[in-house]
């Protein structure tokens, strides 16, 4: 079997390491009380972005992991 070439290789770990910071960023706008100030605490729309985050960020690692 051919190995992939290095680049391909730097690429994937980039993309599996933006998967992991998206689902953390939103696990993070969950679970803390005071992240960045930018929505309400508690709000509808706070934890409708976390979701998108969450969601997203497995889209993403299902993409790299298909690869």
């Amino acid at each position: 079997m051919k190995e992939k070439p290095l680049h391909e290789k730097i690429i994937g770990i980039a993309s599996l390491l933006m998967a992991l910071t998206y689902m953390g960023g939103g696990i993070y706008l969950i679970a803390s009380s005071l992240s960045f100030n930018l929505l309400p605490v508690g709000s509808m729309e706070r934890n409708a972005f976390a979701g998108i985050l969450i969601l997203y960020g497995f889209y993403r690692g299902y993409r790299v992991w298909k690869k």
